[in-house]
Parts: C-alpha cells; structure tokens; sequence
C-alpha cells in the first residue's frame, strides 16, 4: 500500500485561525485565515476566509504560514460571505489520503 505526501491533518489542526498567505500567479498576494480543520487524520476538510483580492476559480494555489510551507493545495470557492468586507470569501480544501491498495490509483 501506497500513503499520503504533503501536508497533512497535524499540519492543519493547530493552526485554526492563523493566517495564511495566498500566492497568486501574477505575484501578487492574497490573506487567508484557516476557520476550520475537521475529520480524522486519513480524511479531513480545511476552510479558509479570504481576502477580497482571492480568486473565484477553484485551483491549485501556494499557501503559506509563519512555520508552514510553502504548500500547493487544491482550493474551491464555497460561498461568499457578504457580512465580512476583510474576508469576503470561503474556501474549502478536502484531503483524503487514505492508503490505496496496491499503491496506485
């Protein structure tokens, strides 16, 4: 059996609420905020506010942390939050690295 690479549940866990930075291709910057890290090491779903600079396009975008990274991680726009002008956006990551059999997929 195969298992997971990159950054996993214990990287995530600890730093709800910690800001993140957001590497946009053009070189510019956008900040995040992680709200939430839930499920079980081998399968568990992050979510990001963002500010209003952050793409709408779901993708592969280089995050960073003071400790963390930088990380690729595959993010989807969820829903706009139209209470908070600072972070207008949500994004959600989902991570599902449970062992495949026969190490392949």
């Amino acid at each position: 059996m195969s298992g997971p690479s990159g950054p996993g549940y214990a990287h995530f866990i600890d730093r709800v609420d910690t800001s993140f930075t957001m590497q946009l291709s053009d070189g510019g910057q956008v900040p995040l905020v992680l709200t939430e890290c839930v499920g079980v090491p081998d399968a568990f779903s992050l979510s990001f506010k963002a500010g209003p600079q952050a793409p709408r396009e779901q993708g592969l975008y280089q995050l960073s942390a003071d400790g963390f990274g930088p990380e690729v991680v595959f993010l989807v726009p969820v829903t706009l939050r139209s209470h908070d002008s600072d972070f207008p956006l949500e994004y959600q990551a989902i991570f599902n690295s449970m062992p495949v059999q026969g190490g392949s997929t």
